[in-house]
């Protein structure tokens, strides 16, 4: 594996605690209105004159429908712009968006007025379906509906992540020239963020290599406005308030009438339960047996199960093992080639796939100790590392 992809593994491995403990906060002087987490890395797909960010890998099967549902009661007015604007990108995408009362759905909206929460999407695309039904996955702050044009932008701009659409400053041959040193400071203020979650948010860039050729949109509904003080030559962008041709072209090029082209491995990961932790003295070690269901779409991919040891303060263990070392990292780890059109239901009922550790791979720092383990799932596909899922810490004894 190469230098580039271990150290995006790597830092997508550190990141999990600092991304998820993220405060969203709003203000009417900083002009941002999406707070959604896009898959760390070079992993852009753009396939589209002129430009857009898309990710392939987390894209909906094409002409599929999407069931969306409410997770509260909310205002009904507001319900029905939801409705309407998410619609919209059945004009120009593959794809139609079923609203139901109840029952299960790929997109859980759930609505709030106030509450500092913001506007985003727990990820995108298929990422989407990593969280359990009980839970929302997208999250509107009808209090910024201000105006017909703020509603529509803002319900508009969340539903693109929901197909898998990126924000479109991140794109790689925008030529945005940052004042960051500003930017990490009013950020740190005013949103709460560090400089890793700015730099996460704004300051990526993805691999030119999927630019092919095509030009920035700055008119993208998946553009942040970009205030003059952001800048150092004082560029900016306003709000965008309808879908760009841009847009508009990249959809109809990712979920195409006819067949799609630029097809990629999509594997999602759902229904994770649990993760048994078993030690034993006759095999003197420690094995892992997660518990989820793993479906495969598009075309056939590795994938790496992987377990990385945390210490008490939930920061990832370093490692000088040869064979229990991933990137660094304290790991026990397997892969496996999966080919598309499945649905495997993984250690449920029976233990079918271990991820085990001796004794004498535990690093001296964690060992004898009560620790955590975090469950990650990783597709790899040419020059690609995507992150599929991550679980929530498990309490993990080391004692032997």
């Amino acid at each position: 594996m190469k230098l580039l992809q271990y150290c995006l593994l790597t830092a997508s491995i550190a990141l999990v605690v600092t991304s998820n403990a993220q405060t969203k906060k709003q203000d009417t002087d900083k002009k941002i209105g999406c707070v959604t987490i896009e898959p760390f890395g070079f992993n852009a797909f753009d396939t589209a004159n002129p430009r857009g960010l898309a990710d392939n890998y987390y894209l909906w099967d094409n002409g599929k429908t999407l069931v969306v549902k409410f997770m509260n009661t909310g205002n009904s007015k507001y319900k029905e712009l939801v409705k309407k604007y998410a619609k919209e990108w059945e004009q120009y995408a593959n794809l139609k968006f079923q609203f139901v009362e109840s029952g299960d759905a790929q997109i859980r909206v759930l609505l709030t007025s106030g509450d500092g929460g913001g506007h985003y999407t727990r990820g995108l695309g298929i990422q989407l379906l990593n969280y359990p039904q009980s839970e929302f996955n997208l999250h509107l702050d009808t209090s910024d509906f201000v105006s017909p044009d703020a509603a529509y932008r803002t319900i508009v701009h969340e539903f693109g992540h929901a197909i898998g659409l990126m924000h479109e400053h991140m794109s790689p041959v925008s030529g945005v020239k940052w004042d960051k040193t500003a930017v990490y400071a009013r950020y740190k203020l005013l949103q709460g963020w560090n400089k890793e979650m700015v730099d996460a948010q704004l300051f990526v860039k993805y691999n030119t290599s999927y630019a092919n050729g095509t030009k920035y949109d700055p008119k993208s509904i998946m553009h942040y406005p970009i205030s003059r003080w952001e800048t150092t030559d004082g560029y900016y962008v306003d709000w965008n308030s309808s879908i760009s041709e841009g847009d508009k072209n990249i959809v109809k090029a990712l979920y195409p009438k006819g067949t799609r082209t630029n097809e990629v491995p999509r594997f999602s990961v759902t229904n994770f339960s649990k993760m048994d932790i078993e030690k034993s003295n006759v095999k003197n070690g420690v094995s892992f047996y997660p518990s989820f269901t793993i479906s495969t779409a598009g075309k056939e991919g590795r994938v790496i199960y992987l377990t990385v040891f945390y210490d008490e303060e939930g920061n990832p263990v370093s490692t000088t093992s040869k064979d229990f070392n991933f990137s660094g990292l304290a790991a026990t780890n397997k892969s496996t080639v999966l080919l598309p059109g499945q649905k495997i239901e993984v250690n449920k009922g029976k233990h079918d796939l271990e991820l085990f550790i001796p004794y004498s791979e535990i690093p001296q720092s964690i060992s004898n100790k009560k620790v955590s383990a975090r469950f990650f799932v990783f597709l790899t596909d040419k020059e690609e590392f995507k992150k599929l899922y991550v679980s929530d810490a498990v309490a993990c004894n080391m004692v032997k």
